[in-house]
């Protein structure tokens, strides 16, 4: 039993094998599980509302803690004049039209095209060309400035240019003169412009923008720049753009709607306020709670929560934290091996998570506390890890939930109570339908709990039966949670249940049909080697279904070479007579690798891949050892370890319990006279050889443990060795007359 102080030192070296990286990555999940849990109840705490009803009788008189004010009716003047502010903030919307621009480009190509028709016509004079050009154009444009076209130097380079800048301009975006002198007149701010090309849109000044006149003084601008040197040409070109320029920016009515309208939205109703002085009478004790009663309650409440809210979070994590000591504290003292495996502490964090995330929902918005399904959290780490798990887990959630939902420990006793109920009947299960039975037992100790406790706190009929149906629907919605989440968790952390391990059993499973063909005897050794496991398991405490699924698989790498192995040679002359002893060493050694990877093939759980691995563990092959060491002159000649099986050794009671089942089966068959004093000294002799060799030394088996598996094995194997009668050749004259009587009648 373990003292205080002693206590202390076992958590001390725990905390100091932190470092070492024993428990490392179950420490980062543990923290990780309790930052996130912190910073979900932190999100998940705003002021919840009142859950007082208009009508109800106040149970007691209240006055005002302090000075406060209060929201009545809305000001419809105010919130009227705060939507008008943010809707006028809204700049007017205006779309570039692509559409002008095109129409201007055709245009402009249609009269170079033009140009370059009347200049390839041979035969005319200038004068006669320009009469000819004026014909073709859309554009009104003087003689001279025809003329300066047909005499351009570069009549391509004048057209990009002619192009180019009237792509700016139409980019800037063209208002009508009119249009811009009403949106001055009206004092609008701001405007919003935008290209659909280019999918931006940009905020300008009213005043900025450019209406037709502008957009003539911007081209002039550009064109002396980009033609300072030809001035007859910049002239040309300048009447022929101002021509192709129009209004491309149009005012989109709806968009302007849609978006002053999403701002009026946006802005709340405002509320007339009143004022409460402190130590002002809010309800007196038998009255009837008005609306305005309420919404005084809910302030203060609201205003204790604000100012309390830092208080209230600090207090949930550390209680969080406190109780995952206390888990975390009885899980190393009582499983110690389970929870240095990080999956397993990761899987009961996420459990653990999950209630929290849900409870906090269910309690956040205002659904009855009892509908929270604590139970699905104990059947789940039940059934995929153990009892024990499930037990301090449930607990402590139990507690927590209780705190939760406001201290109430009548809603931690149901809780609780459910779940344990839940451990103990899906303890072992090995059918689905435990699952139901479990859920319809949580159910009905569910509803008795809060029948009792109110009954006990003088509640109406009417809450008891109500509450009660909740705690009915607990169990039920438990149970489908189960069924639904078994098999998604056995997926994600590679575990096994009792429901899975049967689905295993069956003889039908690809596997076990192979090896029935390729390897009968080792199939019916697999049997036997699988009751034997089971019966020993039984009796120490053990998994017996799974020992009885691993061991029907444990040689299934012996598929490939049945031929090599004894119990398949049906007869026929030992393969091994040909071969040096380290090669067929080598042959019988691979058959656990090669079952390994037959087992991956077949995606098979780790819990049965361990079998495979492990049923050897790293034991001698004593025969061909023997046949080595007489073909060399000295020992050291020859390395032992060729001659072992790679292990591992076995790490659970389960694959300890195989590997000794494995050994007193095969050599059971070696004995010519197998009576039962015979196969009580092979048992203990193969056990003895098995705990002296070293083999059992890394799983939990005692030596108290193995005495009540040899007797097991004792019964077993005496069982299937028992003697039978003799009897003699012929048959007894009585037999012998009555046969003649039957033969005289059938020839009559």
């Amino acid at each position: 039993m373990f003292k205080p102080k002693n206590i202390l030192n076992y958590i001390a070296s725990n905390i100091k094998g932190i470092y070492r990286g024993k428990y490392f990555y179950p420490f980062i999940i543990t923290v990780g599980f309790c930052l996130i849990s912190l910073a979900v109840l932190y999100v998940g705490s705003a002021p919840y509302p009142s859950q007082l009803k208009e009508g109800n009788i106040s149970t007691r008189t209240i006055y005002a803690p302090y000075d406060f004010t209060y929201p009545t009716t809305i000001d419809e003047k105010e919130t009227e004049k705060a939507r008008r502010v943010s809707e006028k903030k809204i700049a007017l919307v205006y779309d570039i039209d692509p559409s002008v621009q095109k129409k201007a480009f055709a245009k402009l190509d249609s009269f170079f095209d033009s140009v370059g028709e009347v200049l390839a016509t041979p035969g005319l004079s200038n004068k006669e060309k320009a009469e000819a050009l004026s014909t073709k154009i859309v554009f009104a444009l003087t003689d001279r400035d025809l003329q300066r076209f047909l005499e351009s130097k570069d009549l391509e380079k004048v057209r990009k240019i002619s192009k180019d800048v009237l792509e700016n301009i139409f980019l800037v975006g063209i208002v009508g003169i009119e249009e811009k002198a009403g949106l001055l007149e009206k004092n609008t701010e701001k405007v919003l412009m935008r290209n659909p090309i280019f999918m931006i849109e940009r905020e300008l000044e009213a005043k900025k923008l450019v209406d037709e006149k502008e957009a003539a003084k911007i081209l002039r601008d550009t064109l002396e720049r980009m033609l300072r040197k030809d001035r007859s040409t910049r002239n040309a070109v300048y009447n022929l753009i101002k021509s192709a320029v129009a209004v491309n920016a149009r005012f989109n009515v709806e968009e302007t709607s849609n978006r002053k309208e999403a701002a009026r939205n946006r802005i709340l109703s405002i509320y007339k306020r009143k004022t409460v002085k402190k130590n002002e009478l809010i309800v007196e004790k038998g009255k009837r709670l008005t609306k305005d009663d309420i919404t005084k309650l809910s302030q203060i409440t609201h205003i204790h929560f604000i100012a309390n809210r830092a208080a209230y979070i600090s207090g949930l994590f550390i209680l969080l934290v406190g109780l995952v000591l206390v888990v975390a504290i009885y899980l190393m003292l009582h499983e110690k091996r389970l929870i240095q495996v990080p999956k397993n502490v990761l899987l009961i964090s996420i459990n653990a998570f999950l209630a929290i995330l849900v409870s906090l929902i269910i309690i956040r918005f205002q659904h009855p506390g009892y509908l929270i399904p604590l139970a699905s959290i104990a059947m789940i780490l039940t059934l995929l890890l153990n009892a024990n798990t499930a037990f301090i887990t449930s607990l402590v959630l139990s507690i927590y939930v209780g705190i939760m939902a406001g201290s109430k420990l009548g809603l931690s006793f149901v809780f609780f109570v459910g779940s344990v109920v839940s451990i103990y009947i899906v303890r072992g299960a090995r059918r689905r339908s435990q699952i139901f039975f479990a859920g319809g037992v949580v159910s009905l100790m569910n509803f008795f709990s809060i029948v009792g406790m109110g009954l006990l706190n003088n509640l109406p009929k009417e809450t008891i039966l109500r509450e009660g149906a909740f705690g009915i629907a607990n169990g039920i919605l438990a149970s489908f949670i189960v069924i639904g989440f078994l098999p998604l968790f056995e997926y994600i952390f590679n575990l096994i249940t009792n429901i899975t391990l049967l689905e295993l059993s069956d003889l039908s499973h690809p596997l076990l049909k192979e090896l029935t063909i390729k390897a009968p005897g080792t199939y019916h050794h697999s049997i036997l080697v699988g009751n034997l496991a089971e019966d020993a398991c039984d009796v120490i405490g053990a998994n017996s279904l799974l020992a009885r699924v691993g061991a029907y698989y444990h040689d299934i790498g012996k598929t490939g070479k049945a031929e090599y192995f004894v119990e398949n040679e049906m007869g026929i002359p030992s393969k091994h007579g040909k071969l040096a002893p380290s090669m067929s060493a080598l042959i019988i050694t691979n058959h656990s690798k090669d079952g390994v990877e037959l087992a991956k093939k077949y995606k098979l759980n780790n819990a049965i891949i361990d079998f495979i691995g492990q049923h050897h563990g790293t034991s001698l092959i004593y025969y061909f050892y023997q046949r080595a060491l007489e073909k060399v002159k000295s020992e050291k000649e020859l390395k032992e370890e060729e001659f072992r099986y790679p292990g591992p050794k076995p790490q659970t009671k389960e694959t300890a319990i195989v590997l000794l089942a494995d050994s007193v089966e095969a050599s059971s068959r070696m004995l010519s006279d197998p009576t039962p004093a015979r196969i009580r000294g092979l048992v203990q002799k193969i056990i003895n050889n098995k705990f002296i060799d070293g083999q059992l030394d890394e799983c939990d088996l005692t030596l108290k443990d193995l005495n009540k598996i040899s007797e097991s094995f004792i019964r077993v194997l005496t069982g299937v060795f028992h003697t039978r009668l003799e009897y003699p050749e012929g048959r007894p004259k009585k037999e012998r007359r009555n046969a003649a009587k039957n033969k005289n009648k059938q020839s009559k």
